[in-house]
């Protein structure tokens, strides 16, 4: 057999397998399926993996009936009879994922012949993440249906992986599509669009389990067009009854009025019974919708993606989630490393109106002294020049005066630029012209590499030549979709549908790199409403896109941060307390609760940005109280965190590592955990609980029920309290952001800080004791490339339970702006004594630091060499 799949990149090992279908090997854990429609060749512009792939040493087999290709890890097991591909753990003979059958199905796209593609897999499996963010509140999406298309609110990444708990490795699967894709099509309606849009209909399960019902139109069928309108806003609410008598068993589904309501709306209820008659009672307002239902126990997954030339996707041998995720950055690239002003707070609001509306907001949070590092000019600032990278000379007269003034105060300008562009500017005539817009549209086209360069040096003459620091690419998926049955560079703009948002970061990063190495380029910062596979290795943040201010909209954010880092994409952020805010938000109790707990979630939250629309949201405007509240139980503990948060970043692109990450990626083994989506790990050592929910006491202290998993007990950051694992309910005060410290860690604090270069001495070293802990403190310049050089300094810190002893080794390291001494005051945390944002009583040992190692012990509170 000849290998007819012709890749663009690296070409590493390839192998055919059968007359159609071929593995590339790109490492012993990673293999690459391409299977064609027919004997013909194929050839793919690659677009998410772009990497050149070694030789690897491997085996084949050829024998009646199967061949075998197989490295010191994984082995492919092809079936003649069957043509199916399955995947074994070369030294345990484990089944780790199975083709259970694929399909294509003729189509025309834009007149050129083509097809559609659906492949489904089966494995013995607990679990199922990834896909990208929604706003479903899933995190486990095994069985769910799902359609992955881009909008404003949700972004598609198409990268699973699952998990076992028996101690066999899981997988990780990239599937390689830029078309609109669809998991797990549901197939069994119980509601058929067209029918009436409110009452009841009975369901009996045929096994037992969780069941998934879906709301929306039904997904295409293979040869179907997918036709989908967005649902601005909306309402849905599905419960079930059982009628044996048992009573409601829970509101399945319920979006009450949010702004952009998604395109899947798919809701879990658990533990159905087989041949018990449920009564399912539904109200919807989503036009052409119908109901259907899926159970959410086979252990079967599809794709079927709407064109497509070959199937093309990527397995990969996953021991632990962390190595899924390090998979998939093997091969869509490496998140880096941000500047450190970046994990500081960002000020935004729609929008700024003038340069002088922007200064003096600076300056209050200054006056204030209100911990501030980036402040964002929102869109409109052209005025009435046109759509487009332009400043309107009457309301910003000196745009590089501005961004030099904020500069002076330690704060960065990030600033809104669309792909679009007003029909009356240069920009669009440039455009034009040159063919560089999609058709009949006012969008440039990403996929032409000549227009991404064009779309750079706008904002390089207007933004990047006057020290602006980021740009936020609004809109991205694009908005109103202009490349839908659309001609760009690479063919059909539906076959790349996806993956927009990729190619216009890819503009910004590969500009600013080029072009300015040592400053914006050396660590690119976008922000960006719409996200894909690979998008990570621009410097791209996703920001959950235009959400509603409500308890429910938030408790979707925290689900949605999740699923997303899940799919290997560590840089998230999102519109803290809604971009869509209530009219009394000045003066509600009920905003100002709500607000502040959302604060409270994004300081554990990649990027902490606060937005809204027609909104004065400087958190002073909701009154003394309230910004006393938010300042410190949320924005000062983002700047005292930052020594754990920005050497947490640092292992990011260092090893791959998940900053924010659901509780399945550290106790996969622990089946209460998998669907867990309102607890979350931050860093090695705190788990995050935020509060979703209105307190009923009128001092706003919430009381809600966590699960803790693990064998250490965890402690209360501000009460000292040990909490044994296990379900358990805790409180927090208003003032208190909903955070547990794992018994068995070393906690490093910054002082208190007004920006995030600020000078970090003292440090604040918090034993919390009841096992061994370790950390590792990385510092360097905050800024430069020169830490990828060497230039940066580790220190180990270890804390051993059996001794009692801290043990802060020796610097690793060095750059030129390091401190050469500094003091570390240690604390041993016991309640009334190391705890909350700023500590409780003295230090029990105070460390003189200059590099060498040191030793401290509980029991002593001394410090010896």
């Amino acid at each position: 057999l000849a290998a007819a799949f012709v890749p663009s990149h690296g070409r590493g090992t390839i192998v055919p397998l059968g007359p159609t279908v071929e593995v590339q090997l790109c490492s012993d854990t990673i293999f690459r399926v391409a299977r064609r429609p027919s004997l013909a060749p194929v050839r793919k512009t690659p677009l998410v993996v772009q990497r050149d792939w070694p030789e690897v040493a491997y085996n084949v087999s050829r024998k009646e009936g199967e061949t075998v290709v197989w490295t010191d890890r994984v082995a492919a097991h092809y079936s003649h009879a069957t043509g199916l591909v399955s995947f074994r753990d070369s030294r345990t003979g484990a089944l780790l994922l199975a083709e259970a059958g694929y399909e294509f199905a003729k189509t025309l796209d834009m007149g050129q012949d083509t097809y559609q593609v659906e492949q489904s897999w089966v494995a013995d499996h607990d679990a199922l993440y990834g896909g990208g963010g929604y706003q479903n509140g899933l995190v486990d999406v095994l069985g769910s249906p799902l359609q992955m298309v881009q909008s404003n609110t949700e972004a598609v990444v198409p990268y699973f992986w699952g998990t076992r708990r028996d101690g066999r490795p899981g997988f990780g699967l990239l599937w390689d599509n830029t078309a609109w894709t669809y998991l797990n099509p549901p197939t069994d309606a119980l509601v058929l669009p067209g029918a009436p849009s409110r009452g009841q209909v009975t369901f009996t399960p045929s096994s037992r389990g969780d069941h998934f019902f879906y709301v929306g139109r039904p997904f295409p069928q293979m040869g179907e067009r997918p036709v989908w309108p967005d649902f601005r806003a909306g309402y849905v609410q599905v419960n079930i009854t059982d009628d044996a008598g048992h009573g409601n068993i829970l509101p399945v589904l319920s979006w009450s009025g949010l702004a952009n309501t998604p395109r899947s709306l798919a809701g879990r209820a658990s533990n159905l019974l087989p041949g018990t008659v449920y009564t399912v009672t539904y109200n919807w307002s989503l036009p052409g919708a119908g109901l259907y239902v899926r159970e959410a126990s086979q252990n079967r997954t599809t794709l079927r993606s709407f064109l497509g030339d070959f199937i093309d996707y990527y397995f990969v041998l996953a021991p632990s989630p962390h190595d899924a995720v390090a998979g998939y950055r093997i091969l869509t690239g490496q998140a880096p490393l941000y500047a450190r002003w970046a994990y500081g707070f960002w000020q935004c609001k729609e929008h700024y109106q003038s340069q002088h509306e922007v200064l003096e907001a600076a300056r209050g949070f200054r006056e204030r002294w209100i911990p501030l590092d980036a402040i964002v000019q929102d869109w409109l600032y052209w005025g009435s020049l046109g759509w487009g990278p332009q400043w309107d000379r009457a309301q910003y007269p000196d745009p590089a005066g501005m961004v030099a003034a904020l500069k002076a105060q330690n704060i960065h300008l990030m600033v809104s630029v669309w792909s679009r562009f007003g029909s009356n500017t240069s920009f669009y005539k440039q455009m034009k012209q040159r063919g560089w817009l999609l058709d009949n549209s006012t969008y440039y086209d990403a996929w032409n590499p000549e227009a991404r360069s064009a779309f750079y040096n706008f904002s390089k003459a207007a933004h990047f030549s006057i020290g602006v620091g980021a740009l936020w690419l609004d809109a991205s998926e694009p908005e109103e979709y202009p490349n839908t049955d659309s001609k760009c560079y690479l063919g059909s703009g539906n076959a790349f549908a996806n993956s927009y948002s990729l190619m216009t970061t890819q503009a910004i990063s590969d500009g600013l790199r080029r072009d300015y190495p040592e400053h914006q380029g050396a660590r690119v910062f976008s922000l960006t409403r719409s996200s894909f596979a690979g998008q990570q290795r621009s410097g791209a943040t996703l920001w959950s896109g235009d959400i509603s201010s409500s308890w429910d909209s938030l408790r979707r954010q925290v689900a949605s941060s999740l699923a997303y880092s899940a799919s290997g994409m560590p840089y998230w952020s999102e519109d803290i307390g809604g971009f869509i805010r209530p009219h009394d938000q000045y003066e509600s109790d009920a905003y100002r609760e709500l607000l502040t707990r959302w604060f409270q979630f994004g300081v554990f939250t990649p990027i902490f940005r606060t937005h809204g629309a027609g909104s004065k949201t400087e958190i002073w405007n909701y009154g003394s109280p309230t910004m006393q509240l938010i300042n410190m139980s949320a924005i000062t503990l983002r700047y005292r965190l930052l020594p754990y948060t920005y050497s947490g970043f640092t292992r990011v692109e260092v090893e791959s590592y998940t900053m924010q990450r659901g509780l399945a990626m550290d106790f996969w083994d622990d089946p209460k955990v998998l669907d867990i989506a309102d607890e979350f790990m931050w860093g090695p050592f705190l788990l995050v609980t935020p509060i979703v929910a209105p307190s009923v006491e009128p001092n706003g202290t919430a009381t809600r029920r966590v699960y803790l998993p693990g064998d250490r007990p965890w402690v209360h950051f501000h009460s000292g309290e040990n909490l044994a694992p296990g379900d358990r309910e805790v409180r927090f005060a208003l003032g208190e952001a909903p955070v547990l410290v794992r018994a068995g860690s070393v906690l490093v604090l910054g002082p208190p800080a007004q920006s995030a270069i600020a000078r970090a001495d003292p440090m604040e070293v918090r034993v919390y004791t009841g096992g061994d802990a370790n950390f590792t403190l990385w510092e360097d310049d905050g800024a430069s490339t020169a830490y990828r050089r060497g230039q940066q300094t580790r220190i180990r810190f270890k804390w051993t339970e059996a001794t009692q002893e801290l043990a802060i080794g020796d610097r690793e390291g060095s750059f030129p702006e390091m401190l050469e001494e500094r003091t570390f005051n240690v604390f041993f945390v016991r309640p009334g004594h190391g705890l909350g944002v700023m500590g409780a009583g003295d230090p029990d040992a105070v460390v003189h630091y200059t590099g060498a190692a040191l030793r401290a012990r509980a029991t002593e509170m001394s410090i010896f060499m």
